[in-house]
């Protein structure tokens, strides 16, 4: 008999989001086992209420310098970047294990993922099976930036070539697992864009069934039928992956999607709703609000983003092999103060999205005067490479040249 696994990977907060999919997942699949990987400080004293769930704590997956990787990524990207480790340990006890974000919840059994990984080394679903390109948000040109592969979900096999592909994709995502769209990043989504190409028995699901999202509901309608739910009246629902989802909107299809207002999807709201009072539910087990360990210094300093991604850059310069970036008296510390990298009030920041520009109308306007000028002083030629420059120097990686090092 075969034996299969199922892992989500998220930090503290995103917990109740994690029990719901894995009650899901338990009910279609009671003989499977399921881990949960959490992506914070450790806590040795936390549970989670199930039983059924096996924890590891993301320091305990055995990453090479995991403090300096800690501190170079952001709670998304650090959670995202360690996919490939936790899929490759989990491979030594199991046949065939599947990767599930937090935030998914399962109508139906996967046996067809698990058959398919049966002669594959690595499944994947595009975030769409037809192209559109109709002015909204997402479409193609998002898909370019984003990637054609939605990596909220993933199966490999435990074979030599899956072993090989998770190795390689794990050696990019913790290099340079950055969310920068701009220059053609996006945390460990983008890399497996290549993996068909060096990895020929990876094989695309396009069954409407898996993976759907905000991003493919302009191809997929929902109904019911003898009680199943179906998509396009063709496949079986097997899992809905409730990406950017607001418990307390939960009409409102996803807030990073301008595509389908609020109620105009009624077949989608019904299971929604139903998503939304399952969350609300679980959410006095833990501590949904709970600030991400890693976003602190030992004694409490607010890591800002500025920080990390100078820190990315410079890692390997500062002193001490072993050096504890979040050490209070440590040179991560001292180079954060020394060139103002951190903030008086320590207050968190909050990531903004595409539809947070509409916030900014006057900002922008002074922003559009001074690009005027700018094009009226270099002319069209030389203002046409200073956007280039800006393009290049829009991750703050490339600009640790005005530093001078790290001392």
């Amino acid at each position: 008999m075969r034996k299969y696994a199922a892992v989500t990977i998220c930090s503290i907060n995103y917990v109740t989001k994690a029990l719901v999919l894995f009650d899901s997942y338990a009910l279609q699949h009671p003989n499977h086992n399921f881990y949960m990987v959490l992506v914070d400080r450790k806590r040795p004293n936390f549970v989670v209420g199930r039983p059924n769930i096996n924890i590891i704590w993301a320091e305990d997956l055995g990453i090479p310098n995991f403090l300096k990787y800690a501190f170079t990524y952001d709670v998304i990207e650090f959670n995202t970047n360690v996919k490939p480790v936790a899929l490759e340990l989990l491979l030594q006890h199991h046949d065939a294990v599947i990767y599930l974000d937090p935030d998914i919840k399962v109508y139906s059994s996967l046996a067809s993922v698990f058959d398919a990984l049966d002669a594959a080394s690595l499944v994947l679903t595009p975030h769409s099976n037809t192209p559109i390109l109709d002015g909204k948000k997402p479409d193609d040109l998002e898909f370019l930036k984003f990637g054609a592969f939605n990596l909220g979900f993933i199966g490999v096999s435990n074979c030599d070539e899956a072993r090989s592909f998770l190795k390689w994709w794990s050696s990019r995502c913790l290099e340079y697992g950055f969310y920068e769209p701009q220059l053609g990043l996006g945390v460990d989504q983008k890399w497996v864009g290549l993996a068909p190409c060096f990895f020929p028995n990876t094989r695309i699901l396009h069954d409407a069934g898996l993976n759907v999202a905000f991003w493919n509901l302009h191809e997929r309608n929902l109904n019911q039928s003898d009680g199943v739910w179906m998509v396009n009246k063709k496949y079986p629902l097997k899992f809905i992956h409730y990406s950017s989802f607001s418990t307390q909107h939960p009409d409102d299809v996803a807030q990073k999607q301008t595509r389908f207002g609020p109620s105009s999807r009624p077949d989608f709201n019904i299971l929604s709703r139903e998503y939304a009072k399952e969350l609300l539910k679980f959410d006095s087990e833990i501590l949904s609000g709970a600030a991400y360990g890693f976003d602190y210094f030992d004694d409490g300093t607010y890591i800002t983003p500025a920080l990390r991604r100078f820190y990315a850059q410079l890692k390997h310069s500062f002193l001490g092999v072993d050096e504890n970036p979040f050490s209070t008296d440590g040179v991560t510390m001292a180079f954060a103060k020394r060139h103002g990298l951190t903030v008086k009030d320590n207050s968190t920041s909050r990531r903004r999205t595409f539809k947070d520009i509409n916030s900014y109308g006057f900002q922008i306007r002074v922003i559009n005067k001074l690009l005027r000028i700018t094009l009226f002083l270099l002319g069209p030629e030389r203002y046409f490479n200073f956007m280039r420059y800006l393009a290049h120097i829009s991750s703050l990686r490339n600009q640790t040249d005005m530093f001078g090092g790290v001392n």
